[in-house]
């Protein structure tokens, strides 16, 4: 969930960005050999997170840079990418996945954020625009000078159906019950804890500029994450394949500065999910 408009309590360290692109044109970055031996985000980036949380989040951050790392390399006429992309936000959706792909390596990170576990009354965690409640919320206003923008994982994140796995709760061995493999199952089956960072983290303006996505505010308020797309239904998912075909059946409908396609974080995210288990279970198809 990004809140572009929140204020959210920043990390008070001094940590700097490296290797921003601040070009306006989207670039190709090379593709990172990351797979899933990541080396862990660095222990002052977390903030008051319990060592058991501590552990869940490395994972979950480890998943989402091997999502994002697989898709750099996604087949363009698979569903994995048909159901979210059209072919010109290729290269913007490779950056992003290139540079979330690049958050795993502590040592040459392009941007940087803070993490922080919210208490289990955190009024922000209750609230959400998709209706009930929220698994994360992401400061995605630029930085402020020396300071990182924070990344706030709510309680629920720690129990809810959609962030209880990560790629490895389960084996690969087929159409077996109680396989990732398993038939006819739909997108929510699918669905991780490192799905649901990735999303978050394209959100982040550092990352996103760092990506080379072009500006979407003004002068003043620079911004260059991706947002949640309204008026496509409460589901996420469902939100962005709704989008997409909005883009491609009935563009002359669109508002004027609509969210384009890669815009869109869970178009970002669902889009690697989906091509990895079709890599993976060799699915054709992840419906609904």
């Amino acid at each position: 969930m990004s809140s572009f408009t929140r204020n959210l309590a920043c990390l008070a360290a001094f940590l700097s960005l490296l290797g921003v692109n601040a070009n306006a044109i989207p670039k190709f970055h090379p593709a990172r050999d990351v797979g899933k031996h990541l080396l862990p985000r660095l222990e002052t980036n977390y903030v008051d997170c319990s060592e058991d949380q501590k552990t869940r989040l490395n994972t979950g951050f480890a998943d989402a840079a091997a999502l994002a790392n697989i898709a750099y390399n996604i087949d363009q006429s698979s569903t994995g990418f048909t159901h979210y992309l059209r072919d010109e936000d290729a290269s913007q959706a490779k950056s992003l996945w290139s540079m979330v792909a690049a958050n795993n390596d502590p040592t040459n990170a392009p941007y940087t954020f803070s993490v922080r576990c919210a208490k289990t009354d955190d009024a922000d965690c209750k609230a959400s625009r998709k209706g009930g409640a929220s698994l994360a919320i992401t400061d995605s206003q630029p930085e402020d000078g020396q300071h990182a923008r924070e990344m706030k994982i709510c309680s629920l994140f720690f129990t809810a159906d959609q962030t209880k796995n990560n790629l490895d709760s389960k084996k690969y061995d087929g159409d077996k019950r109680g396989s990732w493999c398993q038939k006819e199952q739909h997108f929510k089956d699918f669905e991780t804890a490192g799905h649901t960072l990735l999303h978050e983290m394209t959100h982040l303006d550092s990352l996103s500029k760092a990506a080379g996505l072009p500006n979407r505010g003004d002068e003043k308020n620079a911004h260059h994450g991706t947002d949640d797309v309204d008026g496509f239904g409460d589901d996420y998912v469902v939100a962005a394949r709704g989008l997409l075909d909005a883009w491609v059946n009935h563009k002359d409908d669109l508002a004027d500065g609509a969210l384009k396609p890669f815009q869109n974080a869970e178009n970002i995210a669902a889009a690697a999910t989906e091509w990895w288990f079709i890599k993976s279970c060799g699915f054709k198809d992840i419906s609904l």
